[in-house]
């Protein structure tokens, strides 16, 4: 792995070409209904906890894509 390797896309194939220059937003927007989705069905706190760390994670490692 280089000193400045490339994030890692990874929902961005997944995504339509329309909506691929949002897809921070896109992560951002599942991790945060399965946060409340957690918050909801779990029975421990510390798993919606866990799952918001990861969707800031994958916020960050999410680079969006080109705007024309």
């Amino acid at each position: 792995m280089g000193k400045h390797s490339k994030p890692a896309a990874l929902i961005m194939p997944l995504l339509p070409e329309r909506v691929q220059p949002y897809a921070k937003a896109a992560v951002a927007t599942v991790g945060a209904l399965a946060g409340v989705a957690a918050l909801h069905l779990a029975d421990e706190p510390r798993v919606a906890a866990a799952l918001q760390v990861l969707t800031a994670l994958g916020v960050y490692a999410q680079p969006n894509g080109k705007s024309e």
